[in-house]
């Protein structure tokens, strides 16, 4: 996501400091539909956030509409360029399902926790979400020694899961990740 965000996610850069690294040291990167997915709906978002829209304005609505379908079009074009290259493959595609009991042992295994909002007075819950479980198992599935992500809960599960564990999680904005064979 914050590869295909630009600038503007105060992730790219690290993402791209940490794809570059791993194509010089010879990693194999690889995603997930989902991912792509997710990545889609974030750009979306974001891209149409950024417009002040007010209520009758259908050119500003429309405007905003062509602008999310471009940054979507170039998020998708961005995996799709990097899949030519050969830098980038997607996993779990083609008759690829997730073991859902399995997924939702997980989500009751790891609850998370709940924590004070930064704006407002309302809680928040912060913890491993159904979608990172399903990339945790394709990830699995692909054979990932590591993933990374900017996703700070999934750090918890590095060494304390029976299924998943033995994955690495590295941090976006942290250090490079090690040499995997």
């Amino acid at each position: 996501m914050a590869l295909a965000l630009g600038t503007a996610d105060m992730h790219h850069d690290g993402a791209v400091r940490a794809c570059g690294e791993a194509v010089r040291g010879g990693y194999h990167m690889v995603t997930s539909p989902l991912a792509v997915m997710e990545t889609i709906g974030v750009v979306r978002r974001r891209t149409t956030a950024s417009h002040k829209c007010r209520p009758g304005n259908s050119g500003g609505l429309r405007a905003a509409d062509a602008d999310a379908r471009r940054a979507a079009a170039h998020a998708l074009a961005l995996v799709n360029n990097m899949k030519v290259e050969g830098l980038l493959t997607l996993v779990g595609e083609g008759g690829w399902s997730p073991n859902t009991v399995l997924l939702q042992r997980k989500m009751l295994e790891y609850p998370g926790r709940t924590v004070s909002g930064k704006r407002s007075r309302t809680c928040r819950h912060r913890g491993i979400g159904p979608y990172d479980w399903i990339q945790c198992e394709l990830a699995e599935d692909a054979g990932a020694s590591v993933i990374y992500t900017t996703d700070a809960a999934l750090a918890d599960i590095t060494g304390n899961d029976s299924e998943f564990g033995h994955i690495r999680v590295r941090l976006a904005g942290g250090p490079p990740p090690d040499r995997v064979e």
